[in-house]
C-alpha cells in the first residue's frame, strides 16, 4: 500500500527504525534490520526526497509526520481530480446536446422511418454509428464474394468491442469464401471471440440489420456504391427479420464438413444454380450472385448437366422438374 506514495519495503523500515531509535546511524540501522548498506543510503535518499527525514546538523537525521509533509501534497491531486471531473461533467453535458442536435436533424432527412444514405462514405458512417450504439444483436448478409484481408483486419477492433458489451454478431456470406483463406481466417477468429459465421449459395442482396429495430439496405442491389436506405418502420424491419433468419436457418456454418451428395437430391448449389436458370439469368449473372469465377459457373453448369444426363441448360431444367429438385 505504501508503494502508492513512493514508499518501498527498505524505505519503510529505515523510517520505522528511525522512529523507534533515532540515535541510530546508518552502520546501525544496516546491522539491525538486516539491510545492506547501499540499500540503507538508497533509503536514505528516498525519504529526503519525500520530505519525510530531515537531516540535523549533527548528522543525524529526525522522521517527520508524513501527514505534514504528505498531505499538502494529496489535497493539490485531489484538487486537480474535482477539476477534471466537473470538467468531464461538462464534457458530457455537451456531447449529449450535440448528439440530441445530430440525432434530430438527421433523421429528419429520411422522414420518420427511412433515411437515404448517398455514396459509400455516407453509408460507412452510418454503418460505425449504428454498430457503436448496438445493444443486443447484429445481423448481416455479406454478398459478392471474399472481402480484402486489410478489410477484414480493418472491423476486427468494433467486433471485438460489439461482443465483449454482449452484442450477438450473426454474418452470412456466400459459399464461395470458403475457398478464401483470409475470410476463413477470420471467421475462425470470430467464433473464437463468440460471433457465429454461415454460408450459403447465393444471397438477396447486402444487408445489415442492428438490434432489430434497423435495416441498411442497399438503393441498388447491383451497385452498392448509389448508397443504401437506412429503415426504422417496424413493419419493414420485421420482415427483413423474417428474410434473415429464413436464411440462416438453411446456411451452413462455416468450418463444417461440405455437403454430400446423393444421387437423389440437389446440393444447395445446385439448387440455386438451378433455380438462376429458371429466372433467366446470365453466366455472367450467376457469378455475381455466387461470388466466383465466370469459368466456376461454366464448370459448375458442365458439371451439373452431366449428372443430370442431359445436353442443354433446358433439359436440365426439365429433368429436374422431373425428379422434384424445383
Amino acid at each position: 500500500m505504501l508503494d502508492t506514495l513512493g514508499i518501498d519495503g527498505p524505505a519503510h523500515g529505515v523510517y520505522r527504525a528511525l522512529l523507534l531509535h533515532p540515535s541510530w546511524t546508518l552502520q546501525d540501522i544496516a546491522r539491525e534490520t538486516g539491510l545492506t548498506t547501499a540499500e540503507v543510503r538508497a533509503a536514505f535518499d528516498r525519504l529526503t526526497q519525500l520530505s519525510l527525514l530531515h537531516e540535523a546538523t549533527d548528522h543525524q537525521f529526525v522522521p517527520i509526520s508524513p501527514d505534514v509533509v504528505l498531505s499538502p501534497e494529496l489535497l493539490r491531486k485531489e484538487a486537480e481530480l474535482d477539476e477534471q471531473r466537473a470538467r468531464l461533467s461538462r464534457e458530457r453535458a455537451a456531447l449529449a446536446a450535440l448528439t440530441s442536435e445530430y440525432t434530430a436533424l438527421t433523421t429528419s432527412h429520411g422522414g420518420s422511418g427511412v433515411e437515404r444514405l448517398d455514396g459509400v462514405e455516407a453509408v460507412r458512417v452510418r454503418l460505425m454509428e449504428l454498430a457503436h450504439r448496438a445493444k443486443t444483436e447484429v445481423c448481416t448478409f455479406v454478398p459478392g464474394g471474399a472481402l480484402s484481408a486489410a478489410a477484414l483486419e480493418a472491423g476486427k477492433p468494433l467486433d471485438e468491442q460489439n461482443l465483449a458489451r454482449g452484442v450477438r454478431m450473426r454474418t452470412v456470406y456466400l459459399d464461395s469464401v470458403r475457398n478464401d483463406s483470409a475470410t476463413v481466417e477470420y471467421a475462425t477468429w470470430l467464433a473464437s471471440v463468440g460471433a457465429e459465421t454461415r454460408t450459403v449459395p447465393t444471397l438477396p442482396m447486402r444487408m445489415i440489420l442492428c438490434d432489430r429495430t434497423a435495416a441498411v439496405i442497399p438503393i441498388d442491389t447491383d451497385d452498392s456504391g448509389k448508397g443504401a436506405l437506412l429503415i426504422r418502420y417496424p413493419s419493414m424491419v420485421r420482415a427483413l427479420e423474417e428474410l434473415f433468419d429464413l436464411v440462416w436457418e438453411n446456411a451452413v456454418p462455416l468450418g463444417a464438413p461440405a455437403q454430400k451428395n446423393s444421387e437423389d437430391t440437389p446440393s444447395d448449389r445446385e439448387t440455386a444454380l438451378l433455380k438462376m436458370w429458371a429466372i433467366g439469368l446470365t453466366d455472367e449473372g450467376i457469378a455475381r450472385k455466387m461470388g466466383v469465377s465466370l469459368r466456376t459457373i461454366r464448370r459448375n453448369t458442365a458439371d451439373l448437366q452431366r449428372r443430370l444426363g442431359v445436353q442443354s441448360r433446358f433439359q436440365a431444367g426439365a429433368e429436374a422438374v422431373r425428379r422434384g429438385w424445383i
